[in-house]
């Protein structure tokens, strides 16, 4: 039996994935936390053959926290899920340590086909996700600038262009507003943009957004 531990903000969004494996024979949740450090707290005292994690998380993100599983638990099978794109986070993903990326707008059929796989030790990747790394490999050096973005400074990216306050980011990463407002001038340096207007455009033009 694959026994799976769901880590998302989002409580609808576990109970819709509980329900979904509970039709398959061979898997079930059987533990779900809501931020990256409940998660951690849990595998101090159990084990799961797969943990499904979100990448984009109140608090300590998903990124974050797979790295931190790495450090302890080396072999522990993780999926990242993600609302955007495979282009922004799949490469990030793979490079912390994680078993294989999916989009939360997947089949069904895919993500337990990736379940599986990751159960038994292996790796997924859709096709447009292994497709979108295989080409930002061939143009490692002409990538736009947004590539060069830390995990963090991409989430923060994300919430700004969002129409979310500095203040309010800070409250939902548990950051101070002047760390926020620090990670904002390192946004708009990097992407060579004077305001928030500019982000926005800028992330509009790149396909950043979550529409």
């Amino acid at each position: 039996m694959i026994d799976v531990l769901v880590v998302d903000d989002h409580a609808i969004f576990r109970s819709g994935l509980k329900r979904l494996l509970a039709d398959e024979a061979d898997m079930r949740v059987t533990g779900e936390a809501g931020n990256g450090q409940e998660a951690l707290d849990m595998l101090q005292a159990g084990t799961w053959s797969v943990i499904l994690l979100d990448i984009n998380m109140t608090g300590r993100s998903g990124l974050d926290t797979l790295k931190r599983i790495r450090a302890r638990w080396h072999e522990q099978p993780v999926l990242m899920l993600s609302m955007y794109p495979h282009e922004q986070y799949a490469a990030m993903a793979l490079d912390a340590g994680a078993n294989g990326y999916l989009s939360k707008d997947c089949d069904a059929r895919e993500l337990v086909q990736a379940i599986r796989i990751a159960a038994g030790g292996g790796y997924y990747l859709s096709p447009a996700a292994a497709g979108n790394i295989f080409v930002k490999l061939r143009k490692e050096g002409s990538q736009p600038p947004h590539y060069k973005l830390t995990p963090r400074e991409l989430e923060i990216l994300h919430l700004i262009i969002q129409g979310v306050s500095l203040t309010e980011i800070g409250k939902r990463l548990f950051l101070s507003v002047k760390t926020v407002s620090t990670y904002r001038t390192r946004l708009l340096e990097k992407l060579g943009v004077e305001n928030n207007a500019d982000l926005l455009r800028y992330a509009l033009r790149h396909g950043l957004t979550d529409s």
